[in-house]
């Protein structure tokens, strides 16, 4: 009489199981490891941009200037207490980077030329606000100060000017808007609290 139960390879299942297990742990770790790997690589990408992008800005000693305000609103009361006066004028686009001759005219309350200051300053385009360029003024003529700056952007452009070295101490911010002719318009000047007299 013959035995017909099936005959089952047991041990062949088992590793057939155990590799189809194997495969599996291999798979959804692969996918556990992408979503990390790709969370990483955005996070890169995000830090990247974020510090590398120069139309974004952080404000070299923003703290302390918000927590010296009182000294700030001092200095720029005895600034405006001057009634000084600026002008200023571009020259035409010279050079690979759009080079050009800055003028600021510098004049007292009476209209005369102020002469003897160290001026200098700091110029940005605002689309581009952490490409600031500094500027050290020389003084070519009675209240002539002159400095050479990168002015290749069109749009709209915002300079800072301080005085330094002697008890006069004056600053003042102007705006002005490049245009593509390379002409330029005046948009604002602002010593601060009180700007309304100041003129391009």
């Amino acid at each position: 009489m013959s035995d017909s139960r099936p005959v089952t390879n047991e041990p062949e299942n088992i590793e057939n199981d155990e590799s189809a297990e194997t495969l599996a742990r291999w798979k959804w770790g692969g996918v556990i490891l992408g979503f990390l790997g790709l969370q990483i690589v955005l996070s890169g990408v995000a830090v990247f941009l974020a510090t590398s992008d120069p139309s974004n800005v952080i404000v070299e000693g923003y703290y302390e200037q918000a927590i010296s305000w009182d000294q700030q609103r001092e200095r720029q009361a005895a600034s405006d207490a001057l009634g000084w006066t600026t002008r200023l004028d571009l020259g035409k686009p010279q050079g690979l980077m759009g080079e050009r001759l800055l003028t600021i005219q510098l004049a007292g309350p009476d209209g005369k030329p102020v002469s003897g200051c160290q001026l200098s300053g700091e110029i940005f385009h605002h689309a581009r606000g952490g490409d600031v360029f500094k500027l050290h003024f020389k003084e070519q003529g009675p209240g002539n100060y002159t400095a050479v700056a990168p002015l290749q952007r069109s749009g709209l452009w915002e300079l800072s000017l301080k005085t330094a070295g002697d008890t006069r101490h004056f600053q003042e911010k102007k705006q002005f808007r490049l245009k593509e002719s390379g002409e330029f318009q005046a948009v604002a000047t602002t010593p601060a609290n009180n700007a309304s007299n100041h003129q391009l």
